[in-house]
């Protein structure tokens, strides 16, 4: 790996570093205030008190560099993956098949990211992961916001 590389490369890890422990401290808070209500933002600061926290620039930088190997996994139904198509190399399992998206991400502290149609079913997937200990989920957003930052970069 040239010194180039890295430095691009630092950024990224440092903010996916980030993410997992402000999950891991979200996770904590949530249990201790079950009243509160959550207030999550896009990538591009826009609150949206119904959704997940999404990162599809983050998502697209980890795909596009070949020094990392991030698995991507679209959560979508397999009609709407039909009907789309994918990020080239994801891996399609709905989001429902928590057991699958588990065994397929193996590792709990591996980078790993999850797209759908908006946000929301990944944003699904990964509470359901965190809750059984994985660590490190990027919420890519939808096909298309994520598609479109990978066209942006290349």
């Amino acid at each position: 790996m040239n010194l180039h590389t890295l430095v691009r490369l630092v950024p990224a890890l440092l903010l996916a570093m980030a993410m997992a422990a402000i999950a891991q401290q979200d996770a904590s808070s949530e249990d201790e205030n079950r009243q509160a209500e959550p207030t999550a933002q896009t990538q591009g600061g826009e609150s949206d008190p119904e959704g997940p926290n999404i990162y599809p620039a983050l998502a697209a930088q980890l795909i596009e560099n070949d020094e990392f190997d991030v698995p991507v996994i679209d959560v979508r139904s397999a009609g709407e993956v039909e009907e789309t198509g994918m990020v080239a190399g994801a891996t399609n399992i709905p989001h429902t098949e928590t057991d699958a998206l588990a065994e397929f991400i193996g590792d709990k502290d591996r980078t790993v990211i999850l797209y759908c149609g908006s946000g929301r079913r990944a944003g699904l997937a990964i509470d359901a992961l965190r809750a059984r200990g994985f660590h490190g989920l990027v919420n890519a957003g939808g096909y298309e916001h994520l598609t479109a930052e990978l066209d942006d970069d290349g």
